[in-house]
């Protein structure tokens, strides 16, 4: 048994987040008794909610099985070695995301003072200093907007 996370939300705006049990061989997840009890009383008034559950950095949805309880798929692990590194780099967690982000904006910012001080320390604005200056802000500019779609909104 595991601990995760759910998010339960409903279209009125509300939205209950929960630690669960999770069951990693078969994918049940057992929610407590506060919790069985409260999804009770909303589905007395609510539509069916969106349901998730967040799992190793993966966020999936949950369905109700037949006998009343809740199931969830859980992806497949990675084989050991170099496909177990090349699935961290590709399928990075959120908090991976921010942190990448937040390096890209790092370096955006670098690269933009690189421009400045590239300019003010030219002694003459030859073709050479321009397409430099040029490059160094245009860069900055990609870095920027690629900090902002690493973190995907988040």
């Amino acid at each position: 048994m595991k601990l995760a996370k759910v998010k339960i939300e409903y279209s009125s705006g509300t939205t209950i987040v929960d630690r669960v049990t999770l069951d990693p061989a078969t994918g049940q997840v057992h929610l407590a008794p506060r919790v069985l009890g409260l999804l009770g009383k909303m589905e007395e008034s609510e539509c069916s909610p969106s349901f998730s559950l967040e799992y190793k950095g993966d966020v999936l949805p949950v369905n109700m099985a037949g006998d009343g309880g809740y199931l969830v798929s859980i992806p497949p692990e990675p084989g050991p070695g170099f496909r177990r590194l090349l699935h961290a780099v590709a399928t990075p967690s959120r908090d991976q995301r921010h942190q990448n982000g937040r390096y890209l904006h790092t370096l955006s910012a670098a690269s933009i003072g690189g421009a400045v001080g590239y300019a003010h320390s030219a002694s003459s604005w030859d073709p050479l200093t321009i397409a430099g200056t040029s490059a160094l802000a245009a860069l900055g500019v990609v870095l920027w907007y690629a900090g902002h779609y690493v973190m995907k909104g988040e």
